[in-house]
């Protein structure tokens, strides 16, 4: 009867054991799911603005010649079209002569289309559906019908009449990780205005 209890509690012991070893595996992987889960929705967080961030390297060159006057804006914020009419017309780029050696020239624009809102590499949807019919090929993104949306309820008195920030296309000066591509609404601090809650 001995040996048959303690036969018994060897094999409780054992079940017990693997369980825990279970248990514990089991809370490590999903934290790893938890890990990975996080990490797709910061790569996906702008799903519900209808599009789909894919990775594309950034380039340097439209980041450094683009960049050094404005910021750099996400190349999926406009479609193709709106890309190629504006790089070829960079002798009047909003009243400024932005003109570039024809091999940089070529070399912006190609980043730009590849990676425009209706390229198939980014599925912005609500970009490139609001230019049907509307706007056939805006050079503003302030234009598009899908941004006024986005930002009719911010007062013009935060934004134009706002020396800190002075246009709407100024997107870097309340969208803090503008510079990233993101322009989610938990992360604008409107300068003198502070944290944007609509």
């Amino acid at each position: 009867m001995t040996e048959q209890l303690s036969t018994w509690r060897w094999t409780l012991g054992g079940v017990l054991l693997s369980s825990s070893l279970a248990m514990g595996i089991w809370g490590l992987s999903t934290s790893d799911v938890r890990a990975d889960r996080d990490e797709y929705e910061r790569e996906h967080e702008y799903e519900e603005y209808g599009y789909s961030k894919t990775k594309s390297q950034p380039s340097p060159l439209y980041n450094e010649e683009c960049g050094s006057c404005h910021l750099a804006y996400p190349a999926y914020l406009l479609p193709a079209g709106s890309w190629s009419a504006m790089m070829n017309g960079l002798e009047d780029h909003f009243g400024e002569n932005a003109e570039l050696e024809p091999q940089d020239q070529q070399a912006i624009e190609q980043y730009l289309v590849g990676n425009a809102a209706d390229n198939g590499r980014y599925a912005n949807l609500r970009y490139a559906a609001t230019i049907d019919g509307n706007l056939a090929v805006p050079l503003r993104i302030t234009e598009l019908p899908f941004f006024i949306r986005e930002h009719d309820e911010v007062p013009q008195r935060m934004v134009e009449g706002n020396e800190q920030v002075g246009s709407f296309s100024q997107c870097d000066a309340c969208h803090t990780e503008a510079s990233r591509g993101r322009f989610d609404e938990d992360q604008i601090h409107i300068p003198g205005y502070g944290r944007w809650d609509d």
